[in-house]
C-alpha cells in the first residue's frame, strides 16, 4: 500500500504534515485543511477495507454528522491511488494512554464519559440507517482539553452492508463474540494476542521473537499469518494497537497454527528467563476455548455490538484491567473494584454480556440506563436503611421491654408504608398511560394513609403540568406549599419539596408569564442546588426576560452539574433564539429533539423549531416539515394536536412558496388542521385558520359556513366579522365587474368597526378601511 509523502496535497486542499500512526482500517496522517488552516486527519483506507466500501453514499452520511463527542467528517476522496476519509483532529491523548500513564479514573469521572459516550451512540446509531461504530476501544477516544470524550475512527463503519454482516476488525479483548467470523478465528487471535503479551518488544513496540541460537544477529520477526485467502494478518502495527484485518475468506483447520508452514517452529521460539526456548505448547494452553462460544460467532454486527465494545472500554478506565482476549478469563466489575456502586456495576455487566440479547438494545437504552443509574443504587440504600430501622427498633423494643406493643406499632408502620407506596406506584403507572384519573385517585388514597408526606402532593402538581392544565398547577401548587405542614425530615424529601416550585415555574413560563416563573425558579434553587435541570430552565427563563449574561451563567452551573448535552443544546437554543440568531437556534434545537428522550422537551424544541423557521422565511418551510413529520408519530393526545397544528401552518407556507404544488400542499394542510378538529382540539384561531384555508383555495361557501357559526360562538369578536368582509371581496373579484356587489362586505365591515372600537390597532383592520375607500372612490359603494 502506496503511503503518502511530507508535503502532498491531496485534492488541492489537504497538505500531508506527517503520518502520525496506523492500525486495522488503514494509515492516519495528519494534514492541513489549506483554506480553513486547521489541522485535520487524513486516513487512507486499506485495500483490504477499500473492497468493502460499497458506495458513496455510505461515506455522504458520515459527512452529515454533527455531535459535540464525535468528530467533524470533512471529505471522502477516492483517487487511483487509495480511498482517504478526512475529519477533525482532536487534541489531546487517546484513553488508553491515559489510563497508562495516570492509572484509571474514579467512577464519578467514568460515568461522565459514559454519559458523553451514550449520547453519541444514541445519535449514531438514531440515523437512517444506524451507524455502527464496530471498533470502540480506549485507542479511539479521544480527551479533550476541557475534560469531554471525542469517539473518533469512523473508517470501519464504512465498510458496513446495510444487514450489518461484517466489520473489517477485530480488537482483541474489546470485540463482542459476534465480531468473530467464526471459533477458528477467535481460538487464532486470542492465541496470538497471549503469545504477543509474553514476548518482549522491539524498539518500535512490536512483539518480536529471535532465532535461536543466534542471539546477537539482531534478527527480529513480527508476528504475522497468511489467511487462506492470501491476505496477510498483522498482530500489531504499533504497539498498543491490538486491532487485526479480518481476511475475506472463511478460515480452515490451518489458521489454528501459529506460524505459516515454511517456517522452522522450533527455531523461532521465544527466550525464557534461562536462556532456554518456550515450548510452542505452552503457549498454545493460554488460548481461549473457542467451544463455548460457538453459537455465538459470526452472526452479524449491529448496536448491541457498540454496547459491548463500550462496556469494555468503561471497564478498562474504571479498573485499569486490560480486557483479556479470552472472554472466560474477564473478572467482574464488582471485584476488579470494591468501590464501584452496585448500579453502575449492573449496567456495565449488562452491557458486557457474552450473548447479544442480554445487551442494551443500541446506544438510546444505554444513555437511559446510565441517567437513571442512580436509582438503581437508591433502591439498594432504601433497603439498608430499612433494615438498620428494622434492627434499631427490634433493639429498642427489646431494651424497654414492649416488644409486642412496639413490634405491633412498628407493624402497622409498614403496612402503611407499603401501602403508602403501593399507590404512589399505581398512580405512576396509570400517569404513565395518560389515564390520569386512576392516577388521581390513587394519589388521594395515598393522602388518607399520610396527609404530611410530601411524595403525593408533587405527584398530583406533576400530573397537573403533564395535562396542560397550568393554571391549576400553578393554583393547586401554590394552596399546598402554603398550607401543607409537609415532613421534610429526609434529604429527598427537601429535593421534592424544591420540585413542586420548579414545576410551577415551568408552568408559569408555558403562559409566557416569565417573571413569575423566575421567581418559582428561584425559590427552587434555595431548597434545592444539586439539580442541573433548574439551573438549565432558570438560564432559559432569564433569556426570555432578556438578561442573556446571566443567563449563559446559570447554564453553566447546570453543565458542571452533568445536565445532559439534549438539555444543553435545548437552553442554548432558546438563547440563540430571543439573541435573533436564527440559524444557531435550529441548529441547536435539532440538535436537542435528535438527542433527548424526554418527552416533554421533544415537544417544546419542535415546537420552538417552529417559530424559529418560520423567523428565517419561507425558504424553511421543507426543513420545518421534514422535522415535524418526522417526529409526529412519537406524540398522542393533545402534545400530538399542537405539533399538527404546526405542521399545518408549514404546509401552508410551502403551498405560498411553491406556486406549482401549491395544491398539494393546502390540500395537506386543510387534513392536518381538520385532524386537529376532529380530534376535540377546537379553539378560535384553529376555526379561523380553516376559514381562512378555505378562502385561500377559493372554496367561500365552506369558509363562509364557518365563519357564520363563528359570530354565534363568538358574538363579541370583530375577527370574525372582519374575516367575513376579507371573504366577500374575494368572492366578488371572482366575478365580472357588471355582476359585483359589495353591499355585504360593507355590513360586515361595519359590525367589525362596531366590536372593534378601543381594542388594540390591528393592521388587517387598517388594509380593510383603505379597501372600504377605494370601493367609495371607486363608485361601488
Amino acid at each position: 500500500m502506496q503511503t503518502l509523502k511530507k508535503g502532498t496535497i491531496l485534492e488541492n486542499t489537504y497538505e500531508i504534515m506527517e503520518e502520525i500512526g496506523s492500525g486495522g482500517g488503514g494509515v492516519v496522517f495528519r494534514a492541513k485543511h489549506l483554506r480553513l488552516q486547521t489541522d485535520v486527519v487524513v486516513k487512507r483506507i486499506k485495500d483490504e477495507v477499500r473492497g468493502k466500501v460499497k458506495s458513496r453514499q455510505e461515506a455522504d452520511i458520515l459527512k452529515n454528522l454533527k455531535h459535540p463527542y464525535l468528530p467533524r467528517v470533512y471529505d471522502f476522496i477516492e483517487t487511483q491511488n487509495g480511498v482517504y476519509t478526512v475529519m477533525d483532529y482532536i487534541h489531546g491523548e487517546n484513553l488508553e494512554e491515559a489510563v497508562k500513564a495516570h492509572g484509571k479514573y474514579s467512577q464519578k469521572q467514568v460515568k461522565k464519559w459514559a454519559r458523553q459516550l451514550g449520547e453519541a451512540l444514541s445519535y449514531l446509531h438514531g440515523q437512517k440507517p444506524p451507524i455502527i461504530h464496530s471498533d470502540i476501544k480506549p485507542a479511539n477516544i479521544m480527551l479533550t482539553a476541557d475534560g469531554n470524550v471525542c469517539l473518533i475512527d469512523f473508517n470501519i463503519s464504512l465498510a458496513m452492508g446495510e444487514s450489518m454482516e461484517s466489520a473489517v476488525g477485530i480488537s482483541a479483548g474489546f470485540s463482542p463474540p459476534e465480531q468473530y467470523r467464526d471459533p477458528a478465528m477467535y481460538a487464532r487471535i486470542t492465541h496470538n494476542y497471549t503469545l504477543q503479551k509474553s514476548l518482549p518488544m522491539t524498539a518500535k513496540g512490536r512483539s518480536s521473537v529471535k532465532a535461536a541460537g543466534k542471539p546477537n544477529d539482531g534478527t527480529e520477526l513480527v508476528l504475522t499469518e497468511a489467511a487462506d485467502d492470501g491476505t496477510e494478518l498483522l498482530l500489531a502495527e504499533t504497539g498498543d494497537d491490538r486491532t487485526e484485518l479480518l481476511s475475506t475468506g472463511k478460515a480452515d483447520d490451518e489458521t489454528l497454527h501459529l506460524f505459516t508452514d515454511n517456517v522452522d517452529r522450533t527455531e523461532l521460539l521465544p527466550e525464557n528467563a534461562d536462556g532456554r526456548g518456550v515450548s510452542h505448547s505452552c503457549v498454545q494452553a493460554n488460548a481461549g476455548n473457542p467451544s463455548e462460544y460457538a453459537h455465538l460467532f459470526g452472526k452479524g454486527i449491529d448496536a448491541r455490538s457498540d454496547i459491548y465494545s463500550l462496556g469494555m472500554t468503561l471497564y478498562y478506565m474504571l479498573t485499569g484491567i486490560e480486557p483479556p482476549a479470552d472472554f472466560k478469563q474477564r473478572v467482574p466489575v464488582g471485584e476488579a473494584d470494591r468501590q464501584v456502586s452496585e448500579g453502575f456495576a449492573m449496567i456495565l455487566e449488562k452491557m458486557m454480556a457474552l450473548s447479544p440479547r442480554e445487551r442494551y438494545a443500541d446506544g438510546k437504552e444505554f444513555l437511559k440506563a446510565v441517567q437513571n443509574c442512580h436509582k438503581l443504587d437508591h433502591r439498594y440504600i432504601v433497603m439498608h436503611r430499612k433494615q438498620t430501622a428494622i434492627q434499631v427498633s427490634a433493639l429498642g423494643s427489646l431494651a424497654l421491654g414492649v416488644l409486642l406493643i412496639f413490634g405491633g406499632m412498628y407493624r402497622m408502620r409498614v403496612e402503611q408504608n407499603s401501602a403508602y407506596y403501593e399507590l404512589i406506584k399505581r398512580a405512576e403507572e396509570a400517569a404513565g398511560i395518560s389515564n390520569y384519573d386512576d392516577a388521581v385517585e390513587a394519589l388521594s388514597q395515598a393522602r388518607i394513609i399520610s396527609d404530611t408526606r410530601i411524595e403525593a402532593y408533587e405527584e398530583e402538581i406533576h400530573l397537573l403540568y403533564l395535562q396542560g392544565d397550568y393554571e391549576e398547577c400553578i393554583r393547586q401548587g401554590e394552596t399546598y406549599l402554603n398550607t401543607v405542614p409537609f415532613d421534610l425530615a429526609l434529604a429527598e424529601d427537601q429535593e421534592r419539596y424544591a420540585n413542586i416550585y420548579y414545576l410551577l415555574g415551568n408552568a408559569c413560563y408555558e403562559l409566557e408569564d416569565y417573571s413569575n416563573a423566575r421567581k418559582f425558579l428561584e425559590y427552587a434553587l434555595q431548597h434545592y442546588t444539586q439539580n442541573g435541570l433548574y439551573y438549565r430552565d432558570y438560564a432559559i427563563t432569564l433569556a426570555k426576560l432578556g438578561q442573556i449574561e446571566e443567563a449563559q451563567e446559570q447554564l453553566d452551573k447546570g453543565i458542571a452539574l452533568g445536565i445532559t448535552q439534549d438539555s444543553i443544546y435545548m437552553a442554548d437554543g432558546e438563547i440563540a433564539h430571543v439573541k435573533g440568531q436564527y440559524e444557531e437556534a435550529a441548529d441547536y434545537l435539532e440538535q436537542a429533539v435528535s438527542l433527548t428522550d424526554d418527552k416533554s422537551m421533544k415537544q417544546r424544541a419542535l415546537l420552538l423549531c417552529s417559530d424559529v423557521y418560520r423567523s428565517m422565511g419561507e425558504a424553511t418551510a421543507d426543513r420545518e416539515i421534514a422535522l415535524l413529520e418526522q417526529n409526529l408519530d412519537e406524540f398522542d393526545g393533545g402534545d400530538r394536536m399542537a405539533l399538527e397544528e404546526k405542521l399545518a401552518g408549514a404546509y401552508v407556507r410551502k403551498a405560498q412558496a411553491d406556486g406549482k404544488q401549491a395544491d398539494i400542499y393546502y390540500e395537506k394542510a386543510l387534513s392536518m388542521f381538520q385532524s386537529v378538529y376532529e380530534s376535540g382540539y377546537v379553539t378560535f384561531q384553529l376555526r379561523q385558520n380553516i376559514a381562512i384555508l378555505y378562502e385561500t383555495m377559493d372554496r367561500f361557501d365552506e369558509a363562509e359556513d364557518i365563519l357564520v357559526q363563528m359570530t354565534e360562538d363568538y358574538p363579541d369578536r370583530y375577527e370574525v366579522y372582519m374575516r367575513l368582509a376579507y371573504l366577500e371581496a374575494d368572492r366578488q373579484q371572482m366575478k365580472e365587474n357588471v355582476e359585483r356587489d359589495y353591499l355585504r362586505m360593507y355590513e360586515y365591515y361595519e359590525k367589525a368597526k362596531e366590536k372593534y372600537e378601543g381594542k388594540e390597532q390591528n393592521a388587517e383592520m387598517d388594509m380593510l378601511d383603505v379597501m372600504i375607500q377605494d370601493l367609495r372612490d371607486g363608485g361601488w359603494l
